[in-house]
């Protein structure tokens, strides 16, 4: 049963009349698949995904944008349709693959779009390139109660019960083996998926099918394993801290994984960044609610 007003569009292939189009980079890290505007149309703004997800998972947000897009989806290095890591990779690599292919489609600087481990890499590649970021917006992608899950696992987990569960759930899924992406596929033809997604999705009966079936699709175990690798022994403080480029870090009100702890964290080293926590979403809420980031995307742009 659908919500009404929530998650309005499935995600999958972008509408011909965005003017994005398929193609794959070849960088450092191998082939980067893209969604990107037509041959000679200059690129003003790259996204980057979350985990188990791609590049059409903001399609959502391409239906509320309109037609001819000058903007660059990302299926993250090691995700999506571009070419499976080739080993344990560092964030360092991971955003200098990403400024490769800002090189490669001719882009100086970009407005940088980020959702959950795409908000996360956002902020790395802020802070270690801000000359190629023109601004950033993380959207439930602030990981330090994950980053403290990862470092600290036991006191962690005592900090953060909520954020643990969650993050177990996560893990397990995303992170399983060949038994556990059968019982992923499994359930998402079933629909049981859906109810998988607690914490994740302010209204799991309200996803659609072609969501389930993305996150189907897009999980890739052992890239997981390496991105949540990088951030062990990560010093969000020092890195984040003074971070140059305008940031808006955005929230969803019942997000059980990216929470309140997390916004008031990023408040300690950003306190000049711009804040918006949306309602009625959690942590899918660029899927959740496009029309409203949208909004405040294009709001922030304009400042920027």
């Amino acid at each position: 049963m659908r919500v009404p007003d929530y998650f309005p569009y499935d995600v999958g292939s972008p509408p011909p009349a965005s003017g994005l189009v398929a193609a794959r980079v070849d960088g450092p890290l191998g082939a980067i698949r893209v969604l990107r505007p037509a041959i000679g149309t200059p690129t003003t703004t790259m996204f980057l995904h979350g985990v188990s997800l791609d590049s059409t998972c903001w399609t959502p947000l391409v239906r509320v944008a309109g037609d001819d897009l000058s903007w660059l989806l990302v299926d993250v290095p090691g995700f999506g349709g571009s070419d499976p890591l080739p080993g344990p990779v560092t964030l360092e690599a991971i955003a200098d693959a990403l400024v490769a292919l800002l090189d490669a489609v001719g882009a100086a600087d970009v407005h940088v779009v980020g959702h959950s481990m795409g908000g996360f890499l956002g902020l790395h590649l802020a802070a270690t390139h801000p000359g190629r970021v023109r601004s950033l917006a993380t959207l439930n992608g602030t990981y330090v109660t994950i980053l403290d899950l990862v470092n600290h696992p036991v006191t962690g987990a005592l900090r953060h019960p909520r954020t643990w569960a969650t993050y177990r759930g996560v893990r397990m899924v995303a992170g399983g083996g060949r038994w556990v992406q059968s019982a992923v596929s499994a359930g998402a033809r079933t629909g049981m998926l859906r109810w998988g997604t607690a914490g994740l999705a302010a209204h799991p009966r309200g996803l659609p099918d072609s969501l389930l079936d993305a996150l189907a699709a897009g999980n890739r175990p052992q890239s997981f394993r390496y991105a949540e690798a990088t951030g062990r022994g990560y010093d969000w403080r020092s890195t984040w801290s003074g971070l140059a480029p305008p940031v808006l870090a955005g929230y969803g009100a019942r997000d059980r994984l990216v929470t309140a702890y997390d916004a008031r964290a990023l408040r300690e080293v950003l306190p000049q960044a711009r804040e918006v926590v949306l309602d009625d979403s959690s942590h899918l809420s660029p899927m959740e609610r496009p029309v409203e980031w949208h909004r405040e995307l294009t709001r922030f742009w304009a400042g920027a």
